[in-house]
């Protein structure tokens, strides 16, 4: 990536990084001002406003850490054995709450373990930033299908989720970057996260595919 791209990409990610702790601290403000004169409910409501808008922070500044370390550095993966299906389960709890309040059914379809040698890290952070865009941009009430599955020695890990909204010309862009090798991640859309999927996918080898059919999202990885 060159210096322009650089500086551009660092401020829309500065950007993103800087939203969620803007809400943090206006709710934490409301409950320091407020406190006695707000029913239990609505202490209830903000305080876990707060503490998932402070998972939506920490996911964005580790988002930002990748991108700053691919600047400076290459990013060269730890590898040991991953059982890939505990840790779908282990971030699946993680946003729990996060998928309770918006409704939404999951349903997941894995084998009982699969073990890979990857990044381990690495690989949460992607899981992470995709159910994080599920969550955003899913509508409430919708289904979602997760399926973990060992294929002729490979691992391949499918999300399909129904898009909420239009299938505008950025989310095409989008789809047609993702299912590049090398990518103009200045083309990306405003998502951290989803620049952060594929730098890591890149330096990990391993293979994905996106694709929509009538506002259905389909996000696949191929582990090797």
């Amino acid at each position: 990536m060159n210096q322009a791209i650089s500086k551009q990409l660092l401020s829309r990610l500065t950007h993103h990084v800087r939203n969620p702790f803007n809400g943090i601290i206006g709710f934490s403000d409301l409950l320091t001002n407020h406190f006695d004169k707000l029913s239990d409910d609505d202490l209830k409501n903000y305080i876990q406003i707060v503490h998932q808008l402070s998972k939506k922070a920490l996911l964005r500044s580790e988002n930002f850490s990748w991108w700053l370390k691919a600047y400076t550095e290459n990013i060269t993966p730890v590898m040991q054995q991953v059982n890939l299906v505990e840790l779908l389960n282990d971030e699946l709890s993680y946003y729990q709450a996060e998928i309770r309040k918006q409704d939404l059914e999951i349903n997941i379809k894995t084998d009982d373990s699969i073990y890979i040698s990857t990044d381990k890290v690495m690989v949460q952070n992607i899981i992470r930033n995709c159910l994080m865009n599920i969550i955003e941009f899913t509508p409430q009430m919708e289904v979602v299908t997760i399926e973990l599955s060992s294929v002729k020695e490979k691992a391949k890990l499918t999300f399909t989720n129904v898009f909420q909204g239009e299938i505008t010309e950025e989310i095409t862009t989008f789809i047609n970057q993702m299912n590049l090798t090398q990518v103009d991640y200045d083309k990306m859309p405003d998502n951290g996260g989803f620049w952060v999927i594929q730098l890591l996918c890149s330096a990990l080898h391993i293979d994905r595919k996106i694709k929509s059919d009538k506002g259905k999202f389909k996000v696949e990885f191929i582990f090797n």
